[in-house]
Formats: C-alpha cells, sequence, structure tokens
C-alpha cells in the first residue's frame, strides 16, 4: 500500500532581528543628513540669489540717483545696446543713464581726435558729411537732463544751418563784426558774420562778440527696436573735436 505523499506545510516568516541602538542612531542621522541638503542646498542659493539681486538693484539705484554725468566709460554692454561706440583713446568721457518703464536715455560726452570722430560716425551708422553746420540735435530737455549747454547754437533740430543765408540778429544800427577782418553791413537791423577758416562764424545776439563755439551734429535713426541717436560735435578746435551724444531706446 503506497503512503501518498504529503508536502511540508510552509513555515512561517521568521520575525526581523531587532535594530540595535547603533544602527537606529546611524539610520536617523543620515536621513537628517539627506532631509538638511535637499531643503539646505535649494534655500542657501535662493538666498545667495536673492542677496546678489538686491546688491545689483542697489547699485543701478545709486547710478541712476547719482546727480549729472559720471566721469567714467560707460560699461561694454551699455555701449553696445544704446549703440554708442566710443572710440579708443577718447578722454574726458563721462555719461549718464535714465531709464522708466517707456524709454532709456544714454548720455555721453567725450573728446577725441579728428580721427576718433571719423570713425565714432562711422561705426553709428552716418559720417562727417552728414554733420549740418550750426545744427544742435540734442534737444534742451536732454540738454537740462545732462547739464550741457549750447548757447552758441540752436537746439532740439528745428534749426537751419548758418550756411546759406542765415541771419544773426545784431543791436539797432550797428554791425557785427566779421571773422578775419571781414564784415557784412547791416541791412534792417541785422548782419550776416562771413565765414574764414574752420570757424562758422557764428556771432553771440549780445554785443557782436565773435570766437563763439562751433557745433555741428546729426541724428541717426535705426529700425526698432534698436536706439535712435542725437550727436552733436563741437569743432571749435576741428583738431580735438568734443562729442554729445544721445541714444534713445524703447524697451
Amino acid at each position: 500500500m503506497t503512503v501518498p505523499h504529503q508536502s511540508t506545510p510552509p513555515r512561517a516568516p521568521q520575525d526581523k532581528m531587532p535594530e540595535d541602538r547603533r544602527h537606529m542612531i546611524r539610520r536617523r542621522w543620515l536621513t537628517a543628513v539627506i532631509i538638511v541638503l535637499l531643503v539646505g542646498i535649494p534655500a542657501g542659493y535662493l538666498v545667495i540669489s536673492a542677496g546678489q539681486s538686491r546688491d545689483s538693484g542697489r547699485d543701478k539705484e545709486r547710478e541712476s540717483s547719482a546727480a549729472g554725468l559720471q566721469a567714467n566709460r560707460p560699461s561694454q554692454m551699455k555701449r553696445r545696446v544704446f549703440e554708442v561706440p566710443i572710440p579708443a583713446g577718447a578722454w574726458d568721457v563721462a555719461y549718464y543713464e535714465t531709464s522708466n518703464w517707456k524709454t532709456s536715455r544714454l548720455y555721453v560726452q567725450f573728446t577725441t581726435t579728428a580721427t576718433g570722430l571719423d570713425a565714432f560716425l562711422a561705426e553709428s551708422g552716418t559720417s562727417r558729411a552728414q554733420l549740418v553746420p550750426g545744427h544742435v540735435t540734442v534737444s534742451e530737455r536732454d540738454a537740462d537732463i545732462a547739464d550741457w549747454t549750447f548757447d552758441d547754437g540752436p537746439t532740439g533740430g528745428t534749426a537751419t544751418p548758418p550756411t546759406g543765408g542765415a541771419a544773426t540778429p545784431a543791436t539797432a544800427g550797428t554791425t557785427a563784426p566779421a571773422t578775419a577782418g571781414t564784415s557784412a553791413p547791416a541791412t534792417g537791423g541785422t548782419s550776416a558774420p562771413a565765414t574764414v577758416g574752420p570757424s562758422t562764424g557764428a556771432t553771440e545776439a549780445s554785443g557782436g562778440a565773435t570766437g563763439a563755439t562751433v557745433w555741428a551734429g546729426t541724428s541717426v535713426t535705426r529700425e526698432e527696436p534698436r536706439p535712435d541717436t542725437d550727436i552733436t560735435v563741437d569743432l571749435t578746435d576741428p583738431a580735438f573735436p568734443r562729442v554729445y551724444a544721445v541714444s534713445t531706446t524703447s524697451p
């Protein structure tokens, strides 16, 4: 007689060994370290980023709140954004930046050589031939903001060049002396100064004194979002012209 084979009943799972205290402390410590790293590292980055942003904001605030032009070159980024290519070797450089929700402006002034002026105008998208004698393209508002004075020339792009018959008022019954000993008689209380040499012969209305500043200007208009630039040059000393530029962009 064959006895059927009976399978052995499954054994009950053995209970886990109790965790000793040392292992438990180590596991909890490791878990705490992981939690601190997962939470602390991103939080640290946020704190550092917030501090850097705050410092950058304070620097910009100090820069924007500075009164008048700052005797320094604008950063390369500013020059690139506003497209104001200050020539290498320029001196007496100063700038001032204003910004609001609508427009941003960069005011720049510098002195350079005749070659430097040509390079600046070429890189700005214009040329010396585009400079209109006696024409101050910087508006009165921008001149006031930058504390610039263009007393001897028309301001804001509304004047006509002195070449071609522009008259300068003089005191009734007197004539304005002309450059290099030439003169033009007054007709109806006005006189037109003669032009000799590099000067445009601009004459001050009061006193009829000669030797006024020789201005020339042009405006560079670019397609948006590129900035527009008003350029006015003091050519009293043609070898070392003084440049005043206002570049305006809309964010």
